[in-house]
């Protein structure tokens, strides 16, 4: 477990659950005390109570459900999530058939395929999916899909010009640990993280089948 904090949402998903049996179980009583005592299955004020126990499940259950499987970490503040960002210097990879290159790019299968970009820095292999990550290879380092991420321009200029173009930049929003994010079920965990793979040009970037992207 990633936070302890998890466990107030571990708890609250469990008093849902016991809620849901109790409302069931309250609803099926009732209605067998109408048919014992009243001989009759309906009454006005036993569906206006039933109603009322299943519009506070659903409300609660929209809340814990929202929370933890369909909130936009990108609209949280930054007492929810911490943002941090990672520069290094791109290694040409050299064991490839083909020319040196940078990036790799493989397409994965299926009805929507995604490409995959694999890059080396020092020691270490990496493969990004397509749809967390980019390649810049024009004149601008920061493309149009990486423009909505806060990068230290500062830094950015220092990676251009000591690395002559091929480095990467990781940034990473996590969860912090506490109490509301412990709701969700998300305290301490990854909530996103997006690659930009910058190159000299895209001669440096090699399909899967040895050509150039």
């Amino acid at each position: 477990m990633k936070s302890a904090w998890n466990l107030v949402g571990m708890g609250l998903w469990l008093l849902l659950l016991i809620y849901l049996i109790w409302m069931v179980h309250d609803m099926r009583v009732r209605r067998l005390k109408l048919l014992v005592t009243e001989k009759r299955s309906w009454s006005g004020r036993n569906l206006i109570q039933s109603t009322i126990e299943l519009i506070i499940f659903l409300l609660a259950l929209w809340g814990m459900g929202y929370t933890t499987l369909f909130q936009d970490v990108s609209k949280l503040n930054t007492s929810r999530v911490t943002v941090a960002y990672e520069y290094k210097p791109l290694v040409l990879d050299t064991n490839s058939a083909g020319n040196s290159a940078y990036v790799n790019v493989r397409t994965g299968n299926g009805r929507k395929p995604v490409q995959y970009y694999t890059y080396y820095t020092a020691g270490e292999k990496y493969t990004v999916p397509g749809d967390s990550a980019t390649v810049s290879g024009g004149s601008h380092p920061i493309n149009v899909v990486a423009a909505s991420y806060k990068w230290n321009q500062k830094k950015v200029n220092e990676m251009e010009k000591q690395h002559q173009k091929a480095w990467v930049g990781v940034v990473e929003t996590t969860y912090k640990k506490n109490f509301m994010n412990g709701i969700g079920l998300h305290a301490g965990r990854l909530a996103n993280r997006f690659t930009l793979i910058r190159v000299p040009d895209h001669s440096f970037v090699r399909t899967e089948n040895g050509g150039e992207q």
